[in-house]
């Protein structure tokens, strides 16, 4: 045990281990933790995959720059979630009061994982703002208040239950937002994702993990919200949250490694197709024709390009 934990005299770890069900509270949170070390795994596993493919090496430092940024700040996140559940289970074993208090790194990893559904949020918004021009940063910039304020003011109350007492209205407006403004973009993605099928196999079989991975993401958003009004007195919220900040680095990272399949594939076809218009041509229109071929090919690839979210 850590010199720094006060440890209790028997009958008070007793008496509160008596009145605190361990399951929905610090076992939900090691479930958490058990389930996003392997989300982070799959994160690290498609960052590697964006820098190394053709289209990532080819990007702009600034996205580049961002998806390394989100890195770093995933793996900021895992390392806090771990924190948590090894300052409770292991500095401060058999210490139950340490239980009924707020460990740092909880409001921290909100924080965290505020900034980085800020981003992600912000790359979506810009993406559909450039197809319809309509643009959802009022929820983002809401979303992304909401929480701040929370998690800043928890750092306010040691003990963990007066925390959720006083603050649960903060943080179901907080939730609600993150609920309107996540819903909506995953809506939007989702619409401008099925019109962006070509009928090639491979191009809709990776378009129709877009938009389960952009489903998934804001199932958990609700889901979250649920968790903190139906059993604020739990630790379910902290399952969900533990996860969110991860599946929407993952949601863009999928995003930018499926162009090549998105887009290769059709830009392929068109090629194809293209060939026996000039291959059976007389050898003095060949030359125009294969001109007016690749021509027409440039533009249904531009055209072609313009219709997905990613």
């Amino acid at each position: 045990m850590s010199a720094n934990a006060t440890q209790c005299p028997p009958d008070i770890n007793a008496e509160i281990l008596s009145q605190l069900a361990l399951g929905p509270t610090i076992g939900v949170a090691y479930l958490g933790v058990a389930i996003s070390s392997a989300v982070y795994g799959i994160t690290c596993i498609q960052t590697f995959q964006y820098y190394r493919s053709p289209r990532g090496s080819t990007d702009v430092p600034f996205l580049r720059l961002i998806v390394l940024i989100l890195w770093m700040l995933d793996s900021s996140h895992q390392a806090l979630i771990v924190q948590i559940v090894y300052h409770y289970l292991i500095l401060n074993y058999a210490n139950a009061t340490a239980l009924l208090r707020t460990v740092w790194s909880i409001p921290t990893e909100i924080i965290v994982n505020a900034v980085i559904a800020c981003i992600v949020e912000t790359f979506f918004v810009m993406r559909i703002w450039k197809l319809s021009k309509n643009t959802f940063m009022v929820f983002t910039i809401a979303h992304f208040t909401m929480n701040l304020v929370f998690p800043i003011r928890t750092f306010f109350y040691p003990i963990l239950l007066e925390a959720e007492t006083k603050l649960k209205s903060t943080g179901s407006s907080g939730l609600g937002v993150a609920v309107v403004a996540d819903v909506s973009i995953s809506a939007a993605m989702v619409w401008y994702l099925r019109k962006g099928r070509t009928g090639l196999r491979k191009s809709d079989d990776m378009i129709g993990r877009l938009i389960m991975l952009t489903i998934t993401t804001g199932m958990f958003v609700i889901a979250n919200l649920v968790a903190y009004l139906a059993a604020p007195a739990q630790l379910y919220v902290l399952f969900f949250n533990f996860m969110l900040g991860k599946l929407y680095i993952n949601s863009l990272l999928t995003s930018l490694n499926s162009r090549t399949y998105v887009r290769g594939g059709n830009e392929a076809t068109l090629q194809v197709n293209s060939i026996p218009l000039s291959t059976f041509q007389a050898e003095q229109g060949q030359l125009s024709r294969s001109n007016f071929t690749g021509s027409t090919m440039l533009e249904s690839t531009q055209e072609h390009k313009k219709s997905y979210v990613v």
